[in-house]
């Protein structure tokens, strides 16, 4: 990975790689991945349009507004970047190559953060509502912020709901009475 120091060459290299990760070369059309939750180790909630998320292995949470969230909600019903892609374009003003790559984009940081993993199969999503109806007053596609909290990383590591299992908290580790 390549890191330079001013963060508008930073930005485009981080575009210019996705896009080439996510060329099929042979026909120059995107390769629709698929992504999934990274369950059991990230928690994620949807509060008024914010989708905030704690992944539990670092401690860190995060949120997503506006087309993020929209991005989340297509993740979370299965579909792939391309159909997100599509959903967005059919409810955003903005042009198509500007919202797939951010699209790409957020789905690459997403998954560098350990928030999603790639899904090798699943069932096939016909149509996904993710973006706003469409009517007069289109939104103008703005790329979406994934914003990283990491004030209270110490809090959400001891927290003990890590140590849950199916039963649900609070319950006590069972001891083996022969030990």
């Amino acid at each position: 990975m390549c890191v330079w120091q001013d963060s508008d060459d930073w930005t485009i290299l981080r575009i210019v790689c996705c896009l080439a990760r996510r060329l099929n070369l042979s026909g120059g059309t995107f390769v629709n991945n698929r992504f999934r939750v990274n369950s059991p180790r990230v928690m994620h909630e949807t509060i008024e349009g914010e989708v905030i998320l704690i992944n539990l292995d670092t401690g860190t949470y995060y949120s997503l507004r506006e087309t993020g969230a929209d991005i989340w909600q297509g993740i979370q019903q299965g579909a792939g970047e391309t159909q997100i892609a599509e959903a967005l374009t059919s409810g955003y003003v903005g042009s198509p190559d500007e919202i797939r790559s951010a699209v790409g984009v957020l789905l690459e940081e997403l998954e560098q953060e350990g928030l999603i993993e790639r899904a090798e199969n699943g069932p096939s999503v016909a149509e996904i509502q993710i973006a706003p109806a469409p009517d007069d007053n289109h939104r103008s596609f703005r790329a979406p912020v994934l914003e990283k909290h990491t004030d209270m990383q110490d809090l959400i590591l001891l927290d003990p709901v890590h140590e849950v299992d199916a039963r649900g908290w609070p319950h006590a580790e069972q001891r083996d009475p022969s030990s």
